[in-house]
């Protein structure tokens, strides 16, 4: 028997020329009757084009029993179609009923794909063993002492893998199944699942279609680098042609195959169903085997017995492979080729046998590549990262013909010329993009994320930079770079506007000290009037101030001014002279005040530090919500930063803005204090002098470039931003966005303000006037009783003298 390969356009066609022997010619009444199942009608033809196995003529039947009401009745129908066209033998894909048929009339089936009733005597499974092929998985497991692995698959082979490596109870397992017909969503959703979990070994058990939308995605999502390693399931060399669409892959493909890889693809036109046709090829060689011994008889009967113990006995190698059964029908020692691919360039690693001598292992690997030749360059180099940022001045802000611009000359900042440094150091392209609900990542009560953070974890962002602070938080669910910035907190309020007034020149005293002034001159007008008016009562004469002209040298004095009458009892002298030191020591201290209120702008600050807001109401505050400092506000035990938190988020909850720039139009038009990152507030301050930054700043933490969790350039982005720290491009950067501010700093102490007198520093010169009062009331009464004990001293002599005239006189 002479067996040629044509190998055409469409795929490899075996066409037999079966030279004829004399022993065959006994056999010319013989004629082979095989069934073909409908779906493998266009696959089984082709090469049986001669309608013949060798000298023996071939008969084939479409196997096509339409619709049926029930398995029950397919059966019958199934036998029935067997018995009327004397079938021998039946190819194509297994199916129950049809396998029962051909058990019944001890039919031999060739099925192609697996079988899943046991106990079978004619039926023979040409596809090998998946439990072979997860062996082979489980092997390699304990050959390299993996502890965990992760397996997507879209059938239900998928199943029986897992179960079979769930075996070895020390090994982790993840799986993720897809459907049929799988959308990059939901593939990416399960690899950014993947990626959080750091899992970094993957085997595949998927259709050829599902396999490429899934290495598509982890290329965009950057896991095609190390230290990420992929395992494939291909026993028919189907993906040769998908492999060769990622020449740019940095880390090894692994495929398990039953046949040397890349074999059976012409070069520049990819097979569809290859190893369908390679199955059929050994199906058909395996009847030529059976029937190449003539039978002893040609009944139907005979020929159906005789063909099923012939195949349990062959032994051969086909294109799949060694072809030999076992007594349950199922494909024995059998060799699973191991191939390594990376780029174009393919490596034979080893082999795994079915079937080997006691001691022998069955995993057999030769060689890998070897790591200390191979280079990894940084994995986003030729690839565009989706770099994720938030308009945030001035980090990242439009330009202002933006326009008329396209892509990332739109935007300008810190952060734009910040990710421009790290791309051209480390060569890739970037793609800017504003995330979608402006927010910078909180996570939510369902335990998902929004803003950039939610970007990273979903896959759609490659990076984010941006004023994204790092916390706790937000570690546990992305990974962050080196910080390239420290922030802290500050608040930011508009600058009160200084007050001016026509009587500006009562500023320099409190109004309690103008009217105990007021309530001192009326007094001491008063007091001196009545000193005048009782130290002039003996003389018998008219006082020398009235009252009305009383008010006017005590106001005059005041004034320093000049009066024509003045006190002449000693009394009110002395009362004079302490209303005088107390008018020199008021118009002194007010003269002086006076002068550095004229001079000095004085600014009313209503809050000089963060604590002060806690204890008060009058002023609303609040943060931008969904970000890291609203976090630090919900998350802390500090008591005054708490007691700002019930007030921010219960009290008033209209305090909480959404973005920054409602917040800076918060401030700017109402009674508002803004808590935000103090990079910001102090641009701020230095773009609009109406603005001032109150501290201290607390709550210090770094900006870093965030990145998907377990992402493998996360360390050449550290290297890049210490680098650029190094030679001091990040300092030169914070130069040209953070220049010198031009507006009077608030903020300061008050060195440069001048305050009011309270009562509290004048109050002694009150003392002294009160002394002074007091001191003229004594002499004055002392004067009065001291005049009083005279006159009657002198009354009762002169009483004394009239008795003794008037007694003369008698």
């Amino acid at each position: 028997m002479k067996i040629m390969a044509d190998k055409g356009c469409a795929g490899v066609i075996l066409v037999i020329i079966v030279l004829f022997s004399p022993a065959r010619a006994a056999q010319t009444n013989f004629e082979l009757n095989i069934a073909v199942l409908a779906q493998w009608k266009d696959i089984i033809n082709p090469i049986m084009a001669s309608k013949h196995l060798g000298s023996v003529p071939v008969n084939l039947n479409t196997f096509d029993l339409g619709k049926t009401r029930s398995d029950y009745d397919k059966i019958k129908k199934a036998i029935q179609n067997l018995k009327d066209h004397n079938t021998h033998a039946v190819i194509g894909p297994f199916d129950v009923p049809i396998s029962l048929a051909t058990e019944s009339l001890n039919i031999t089936y060739l099925a192609t794909t697996g079988v899943t009733t046991k106990n079978m005597n004619s039926t023979f499974q040409m596809i090998p063993r998946l439990d072979d092929f997860s062996q082979a998985l489980l092997d390699m497991v304990k050959r390299y002492g993996w502890n965990e692995v992760s397996i997507f698959f879209d059938d239900d082979k998928g199943i029986s893998v897992v179960e079979k490596l769930l075996t070895d109870h020390n090994l982790m397992i993840k799986s993720w199944r897809l459907v049929k017909k799988a959308d990059e969503k939901q593939v990416r959703d399960h690899l950014v699942h993947m990626r959080r979990v750091f899992m970094q070994r993957s085997i595949v058990f998927c259709q050829k279609r599902n396999i490429g939308t899934l290495l598509e995605t982890a290329r965009s999502l950057a896991m095609l680098s190390t230290p990420y390693e992929w395992f494939f399931y291909d026993p028919g060399d189907e993906l040769a042609d998908v492999m060769n669409n990622f020449p740019d892959i940095h880390v090894n493909f692994t495929v398990f195959t039953m046949m040397p890889f890349n074999s059976t693809v012409p070069k520049g036109q990819p097979t569809r169903d290859s190893f369908n046709k390679t199955l059929a090829q050994d199906a058909v060689s395996l009847l030529q085997e059976a029937v190449n011994k003539p039978f002893e008889k040609n009944t139907t009967e005979f020929v159906r017995n005789s063909l099923a113990e012939r195949i349990l006995s062959i032994d051969f190698n086909g294109k799949s492979g060694s072809i030999q059964f076992d007594e349950h029908g199922k494909r024995i020692n059998l060799s699973i080729i191991l191939t390594e691919m990376s780029g174009y360039a393919t490596h034979q690693i080893g082999e795994w046998h079915s079937d080997v001598e006691m001691f022998d292992t069955r995993l057999q690997i030769a060689s890998r590549f070897s790591s200390s030749n191979i280079s990894h360059p940084f994995p986003l180099v030729g690839r565009t990262a989706r770099v994720v940022t938030i308009l945030e001045k001035p980090f990242c802000m439009y330009k202002r013909d933006h326009k008329v611009r396209h892509g990332n000359d739109r935007f300008e900042g810190f952060a734009v010329d910040l990710i421009r440094e790290v791309a051209d150091m480390l060569n890739f392209e970037y793609q800017i993009y504003l995330v979608h609900d402006g927010n910078f990542g909180t996570k939510m009560s369902d335990g998902s994320w929004n803003g950039m953070i939610g970007e990273l974890l979903q896959g759609n962002a490659t990076m984010s930079v941006a004023p994204l602070s790092i916390n706790s938080e937000r570690e546990a669910a992305v990974d962050f770079t080196k910080p390239f910035m420290t922030r802290y907190i500050s608040v930011l309020m508009k600058v009160p506007r200084s007050e001016t007034s026509y009587f500006e020149f009562l500023n320099p005293l409190h109004p309690t000290v103008w009217f105990c002034t007021l309530g001192a001159f009326v007094f001491v007008s008063i007091v001196l009037y009545i000193l005048e008016r009782i130290g002039t009562i003996d003389r018998k004469e008219c006082p020398s101030i009235s009252f009305k002209e009383s008010f006017w040298f005590v106001f005059g004095s005041l004034l320093q001014g000049s009066t024509d009458s003045s006190p002449s009892t000693l009394p009110g002298r002395i009362l004079t002279s302490s209303w005088w030191f107390f008018a020199l020591i008021l118009i002194s201290s007010y003269t002086a005040n006076l002068a550095a209120f004229l001079t000095v702008k004085k600014i009313n600050t209503p809050i000089k530090t963060v604590t002060d807001l806690a204890s008060q109401t009058k002023i609303k505050y609040g943060t931008v919500q969904s970000s890291g400092i609203m976090s630090f506000f919900k998350n802390t035990d500090i008591e005054h930063f708490s007691k700002m938190w019930a007030q921010m988020s219960e009290i008033e909850p209209s305090s909480m803005v959404k973005s920054t720039e409602e917040g800076f139009k918060k401030v700017k038009e109402e009674l508002y204090a803004f808590f935000w990152d103090t990079t910001v507030n102090k641009y701020k301050t230095i773009e609009n002098c109406d603005f001032m930054e109150v501290g201290p700043p607390f709550d210090p933490k770094g900006f870093g470039i965030g990145v998907p969790p377990g992402a493998t350039y996360r360390e050449e982005l550290s290297m890049a931003i210490l680098k650029l720290s190094d030679i001091g491009r990040l300092h030169e950067l914070e130069n040209r966005w953070w220049g010198r501010r031009n507006c009077p700093d608030h903020g300061k102490p008050s060195t440069d303000e001048t305050s009011e007198l309270q009562i509290d520093n004048v109050a002694g010169v009150f003392f002294i006037l009160v002394g002074g009062v007091a001191v003229a009331a004594v002499v004055c009464l002392g004067e009065y009783f001291a005049k009083q004990i005279s006159n009657s001293v002198k009354k009762e002599k002169h009483a004394r003298v009239t008795d003794k005239e008037r007694e003369s006189f008698l």
